[in-house]
C-alpha cells in the first residue's frame, strides 16, 4: 500500500494534537533521511510508519509507560506484530503458535515491566493472546459472554504465560488499535491481514 501522509494529515484524523504527533514521531521513528538532506522539507509517513507511532502514542497516553518504556516496547514487539499480521500486507507467521488458529479474531499483548537481576533498567515480559470465540450465554437482563483465548509468550520458550487479570499487567489491544487507525486514515483494510477475521461480536 504506497500512501504517504503528512504531519497535518494525521494530526487531523486521528484526532492528536499536532505537537504531540510531532513529538512521538520524533521518539518512534528515525530521524527523516530527506530533512536532513534539505530544510524546510515536510516529513511523509508510510503507512506503516504511522501505525509506529500511532501505538507508541497510545502506549504513552492510555497506558501510562515512559517514553524510553515505550521505545524499548515497540522495539521489542516489532517482529511479533509482523508475526500477527498488523503491518501493510505482512503474512502471519506460521511458526508462530498462534499462527496456526486461523479463527482468531482478536489479537492482544500483555505486558508487564520486569527487573532484570541488579540492573536499574526496566525489562518487560510479554503473552500475545488471541480470541478464538465468543459466546453470548442467557442471564437475565445481563450481557454475559464466554470466551475461549490460545496465549503464547514471547519469545515462546522459558516464559511464564502472563494473567489478564492481574492487576499489573498492561493490555495492548493490537487488533482494535489498527482496526481504529485504518478506519480513521480511510485505508483498506484487506491489506492489513491481523483484521481479516477481526469482530468484536465473534
Amino acid at each position: 500500500m504506497l500512501r504517504f501522509f503528512t504531519n497535518r494529515e494525521l494530526s487531523h484524523k486521528l484526532l492528536i494534537p499536532l505537537a504531540k504527533w510531532k513529538r512521538w514521531s520524533r521518539e518512534f521513528l528515525p530521524p527523516d533521511p530527506l530533512g536532513g538532506l534539505q530544510s524546510g522539507v515536510a516529513r511523509q509517513y508510510s503507512v506503516d510508519q504511522s501505525l509506529i507511532v500511532y501505538i507508541g502514542g497510545h502506549l504513552v497516553s492510555e497506558l501510562k509507560t515512559t517514553i524510553p518504556e515505550a521505545r524499548q516496547i515497540m522495539t521489542d514487539l516489532h517482529a511479533p506484530f509482523k508475526d500477527i499480521g498488523a503491518f501493510v500486507n505482512t503474512r502471519i507467521h506460521q511458526e508462530n503458535q498462534l499462527g496456526q488458529h486461523p479463527t482468531i479474531s482478536i489479537y492482544s499483548i500483555l505486558f508487564c515491566r520486569q527487573k532484570s537481576g541488579s540492573s536499574k533498567e526496566t525489562a518487560f515480559i510479554y503473552t500475545i493472546r488471541g480470541l478464538r470465540s465468543r459466546k453470548k450465554l442467557k442471564d437475565g437482563q445481563k450481557k454475559v459472554f464466554q470466551e475461549e483465548y490460545v496465549a503464547v509468550p514471547i519469545p515462546s520458550k522459558g516464559h511464564t504465560i502472563l494473567d489478564a487479570y492481574d492487576p499489573f499487567i498492561n493490555i495492548l489491544p493490537i487488533s482494535a488499535l489498527v482496526d481504529r487507525f485504518t478506519r480513521a486514515l480511510k485505508l483498506n483494510r484487506r491489506h492489513f491481514p491481523i483484521l481479516d477475521n477481526f469482530n468484536y461480536d465473534s
